[in-house]
Order: structure tokens, then sequence, then C-alpha cells
């Protein structure tokens, strides 16, 4: 493998002008996230607060075992109970093979982070990966991409018609595990292919649900760098969020006022707020009967969006406390828990999620706490040697594909095939048609004015029959350069998929099942650092 690194166009305004530190966005954030002093500073506000931290590690130790973590993990899990500890924290869906390829890249940069501020501080930092097993939109987690001429979205046979967390979704697993046969004959077979297939039919074996899935597998991947998982659907992990649920009742009008106040504040400052916000919001979920039903608050009434159940505010205290696995978070106070339950030194996030984070800075006050330091997660494009290959033929540079894709170096050498003149001779030959078409029509008309209808589908007929015409001829052509094209066509899927970048659309096990198990392995041995820019990596 080779590391080179690039900038790369904002696509998030919010992230753009973080990463730039402008001040207009920088007022929303506690820190900066490129200054030592920040995470200095984050470190002794936590060094003042208390945690629970026994019971979490306790938590954390029960939990990892079940998926056979390396020794590196549960020591990290055991230096938790530390007063000094503290951890870096990202987070995502449990997507099935693990999802799109941002999310190793968080678990990637949450590790990397941890490591680089261990040393800066010379305390105890935990890689933590927090799973959302919380989360009830199983169409976002259920697929994959595949590609060979184009890509194809290839779901789980699985359906799923009720709003149950991620955590609570049985796994079908003869249904998986026919399913990641094909996935793997659709990415095509290789030297490791059998072994990629038996070790995933091993995990399927093991698991009882989606996010015992994804733990088996990221902790495969990275427990041997000490990666803690925690799964928010948990229902021993919520017990232990008891007393920040009822906080969060409590205090609920004000959290919410406070995240439309800041929501107006960005708006003033002409920044998009992409999260749906209104007066009511209540930020907890609750369960009825499995699912999982949002509630809004109604003067000091809880009641579910539909109407499906309802609470007083002591009812609903009641239910934290005595049954706390009920409740949970949406995206405003997810990162508020995280916060209470971890001594949080950064959280690290994609370009969305700083977004939202954007607008919590007020709703963190609630509880009299700071907002960690939030960090961009790396971004990576993975380019295979056969895609090198066909660049350095057509004389295309990686960094400027990763950057425009590929359409329009594409379409630039089809207009270039055109040495025959196609364009101009048919655009003349339109026009004298029609020319010729207009005395023809007057014909008709002044012969009999109801034949004029007639006459306009004719012209309009023979127009049609030079278009296409014009479009044999242009196939033709372009038949001849098929070869060409298709190695366009392969770097853009490869590259920048339908203008996507690569980290959106294809899996881990495609890079496995072709560069083999210790892809990861050989990735983490790179000089990885969480700057700026864009890594490219040459297989």
């Amino acid at each position: 493998m080779k590391l080179t690194e690039n900038f790369l166009p904002g696509t998030n305004v919010i992230a753009t002008d973080y990463i730039a530190r402008n001040k207009s966005i920088s007022a929303f954030f506690d820190y900066t996230y490129q200054t030592n002093e920040s995470y200095e500073e984050r470190y002794q506000e936590l060094m003042e607060r208390d945690f629970e931290r026994a019971a979490l590690s306790d938590h954390l130790e029960a939990f990892n075992r079940v998926y056979h973590p390396d020794e590196k993990a549960l020591k990290n899990i055991e230096r938790l109970k530390r007063k000094d500890a503290v951890t870096v924290v990202g987070g995502q869906q449990a997507g099935v093979l693990t999802g799109p390829l941002y999310t190793i890249n968080k678990a990637i940069s949450v590790i990397k982070l941890a490591e680089e501020k261990e040393k800066q501080l010379g305390v105890p930092v935990i890689p933590v990966f927090w799973i959302a097993g919380e989360d009830h939109d199983f169409h976002e987690v259920n697929h994959v991409y595949t590609f060979s001429e184009k890509e194809t979205k290839v779901a789980v046979p699985q359906k799923q018609y009720r709003k149950q967390a991620l955590s609570d979704i049985e796994l079908d697993q003869a249904a998986i595990k026919e399913w990641t046969d094909h996935v793997l004959h659709e990415f095509g077979e290789t030297d490791y292919t059998n072994d990629i297939l038996n070790w995933l039919e091993n995990i399927t074996d093991r698991s009882a649900t989606f996010v015992d899935h994804f733990c088996h597998m990221i902790t495969a991947l990275f427990s041997k760098y000490g990666l803690v998982l925690v799964d928010s659907g948990n229902e021993a992990f919520r017990s232990l969020q008891s007393s920040v649920f009822k906080t969060i009742i409590k205090d609920n009008e004000r959290i919410n006022k406070s995240v439309l106040d800041q929501a107006a504040s960005l708006h003033e400052c002409n920044y998009p707020v992409e999260v749906d916000l209104d007066e009511n919001q209540a930020n907890l979920f609750v369960k009825v009967k499995g699912e999982r039903v949002l509630l809004e608050r109604e003067g000091s009434l809880f009641r579910g969006k539909a109407g499906e159940v309802e609470y007083t505010e002591e009812e609903l205290l009641q239910l934290a406390e005595e049954k706390p696995d009920k409740l949970s978070n949406n995206v405003v106070t997810r990162p508020i828990m995280q916060d209470a339950m971890f001594p949080v030194l950064a959280f690290v996030g994609g370009p969305g999620e700083l977004a939202y984070w954007a607008l919590l800075k007020s709703a963190f006050r609630v509880f009299d706490y700071k907002m960690p330091v939030i960090v961009p997660r790396m971004t990576f494009t993975f380019v295979e040697r056969h895609i090198q290959k066909y660049a350095s033929e057509l004389s295309l540079s990686i960094d400027d594909i990763v950057k425009e894709g590929v359409m329009s170096y594409r379409n630039r050498y089809i207009e270039n095939l055109d040495h025959y003149g196609l364009e101009e001779t048919f655009s003349s030959a339109g026009e004298k048609i029609e020319a010729i078409h207009d005395d023809l029509r007057q014909l008709t008309t002044n012969v009999d004015k109801g034949l004029e209808r007639y006459s306009n589908k004719n012209g309009e007929f023979i127009q049609r029959q030079l278009d296409l015409l014009k479009e044999k001829l242009q196939a033709t052509i372009l038949e001849r350069h098929e070869h060409t094209l298709i190695k366009y066509d392969e770097i853009g899927l490869a590259l920048k998929p339908n203008g996507a970048p690569q980290e959106r659309k294809w899996n881990i096990v495609y890079y496995l099942n072709w560069h083999g198990p210790d892809f990861i392995e050989r990735l983490m041995n790179l000089e990885l650092s969480l700057n700026e820019k864009h890594k490219v990596v040459y297989l």
C-alpha cells in the first residue's frame, strides 16, 4: 500500500467552515480541534466531573466478551476505571457487513485519534465505537452495493415492517448466509473468497441480531487495536442511563428551546439546518409493543406523535426509573447521553454529524456540560492496480478523478471521436429538411387545411428518422472504442460511483475478498493522521 493525500472541496458548508476555523461557525462549538490546548482544556474539564466508571466498565466487559475481543480491548475497558482515563467516541448504525466504507473510516479515525491523544496527554485515552442499535430505520442498513458494469443495490431478503430498534431485530441466519454467498459471488471469486465466506458464515452462526453480526465483524477487524464497542440499544446499557433520562424529561422544554434558538442563530449566519425541529419535540422515543414511538410534549403531557401513547411527566419519570430500557434518544439527546455516560475527550464524526452538533452547544449547557472536541473523521479512496493502470493509459489524474469524477473526461473523449463531423452535418441536414418541409406544410395548407396535422406529423417523423440515423452512426463509432470507454466506466465506478464518494457506496468485504483478510492491518500500519487532507491509498 502507498498513501498520498490531497484536498477535496467540501460538500457541507458547516463542516467546511468548521475545518477552516471560520469564526461565524466556530462560535457554535466549545473547542477548536486543531489545537493541543483544546484537548488539554477539555481534559481538565472532564477531571472535574464524576462518572460511574466501575458500572460502565463492568457493562462494557460483559458486552464485548460476547464477541471474543482481543486482550487489548479488554485491557482498555479495565483502564477506563482509572479516574484519569478519557475516551474518543465515534459511531454508526449497524449496517449489514458493516455497511458503507465510511463506517470503517470512522473506526480507524477513532483509534488513531485516541493513540495520538494518549501520547500527547500521557493518560489513558480509550477508543470507543458507539453502535446506534436503538435506531429503527432498517432500510438504511439492510443492503450493500456490488458493481461490475454498474452499481447494484443488493438488499438482504429478510423483510421488516415494524419500527423495531436494530438491536431487537432477529437475524434470519439461513437467509443471510445465502445472501452473503451471493454478494461474494458478485464481488468475484479470488484466492481469499472461501476463507472470507467461511469467516462470515461463522459470524452469522453466532449472531442472533443484526447488531450481533455487526459487532462480531467490527471486533474481528479492530479489537486488536483496543477498540471498545457499546450498543446504545442494549437494555443493560440503558439501565445505566436512568438518571440522565430523568434530567432529559424534567428539563425537556429547556433542551428543545435551546436547540431551536441555536437553529435560529445558524439561520441568521446563513447556515442550513437539516434536522427536523419543532417546538413540541421531546427528543425521546419510547418502546410501545416492541416498536419505537417518537414522543412530543404538550404542556405537561408526553404523547406519541400519532397518539399511540400518553404519559404525564410523573409517569414518564417513573418509566425512566423502573424501565429505562423502554426509552431511547434521538439525534439531539444521543450526544448528551454519550457525554453523560463516558468521559468524552473528543467525538469523531462525518460532515453531516458536524452539522447537527452545531445545534447542541446550548443543550449541553442545560446539563452544565461543555461539548467535547469535535473532530472530522478521515476520508479515504482506495485505488486498485488495474484502476491505476487504466488511468495511466488514459492519461488521467487519480487526484482529479477523486475530486471531479470521470464523466467530463469520458464525454470529452467521445467528442474527440467525431472525426466525421456528425454533429455539424446532421445539424445542417436538420435545418435544410426543416426549410424544405416548411414549403411542403404551406402547400398542404393551401390544398387542404384539414391535412395540416398530418403534415406536421410527417415533418416530425422525418426529423425522428434523421435522429435515429445519427444515433446509429454514433453507436457504431462508440462500439469501435468500447474497450476504452469501459476503462472510463470502471474508473468511475471504482473511485467516484455515480459522482458519489467511494466511501458511501462500496463495502469493506469487497476489499477483504480481493486484497486479503489482512487488508485492515496493512491499512492501519500506514502513517495516518487526522488532518484536513483526503487519503488516497494505492493498493
